[in-house]
C-alpha cells in the first residue's frame, strides 16, 4: 500500500500546522463529562477519541494528563465522527 501525504495546497481550507502523536489522557469537564485519549496534537488543537458525543461548535474545558502533569485547556469542537466504540473529535484551542 502506498501512502500519499497531501500537500497543504491539496486542502487549502484545512489546517496548516503539523500534527504530532501525543500520549495523553483527556477528560472533557465542561459542558458535559467525557473521557478519552489524545490521538495527536498541533499548534492549533487536538484530535481526541472520547466515549461520548460532543456538541459541535461548542466551547469546552479539557483536562489533559501528560507525563509532566495535568493541564487545563479551553477548546471548541470543530468536527466529530462517530466510531463503533465512541467518537473521534477535532478540537481547536480557544485563546483569550
Amino acid at each position: 500500500m502506498v501512502e500519499r501525504r497531501l500537500s497543504r495546497s491539496d486542502h487549502p481550507a484545512r489546517r496548516t500546522a503539523d500534527r504530532y502523536p501525543l500520549d495523553a489522557d483527556v477528560e472533557v469537564v465542561e459542558p458535559l463529562r467525557a473521557h478519552g485519549v489524545v490521538i495527536n496534537a498541533s499548534e492549533g488543537g487536538l484530535c481526541i477519541a472520547v466515549d461520548r458525543e460532543l456538541p459541535l461548535d461548542v466551547g469546552c474545558v479539557l483536562e489533559i494528563t501528560l507525563q509532566e502533569g495535568k493541564t487545563i485547556e479551553r477548546a471548541r469542537v470543530a468536527w466529530l465522527r462517530q466510531l463503533p466504540d465512541g467518537y473521534l473529535a477535532g478540537v481547536t484551542f480557544v485563546r483569550d
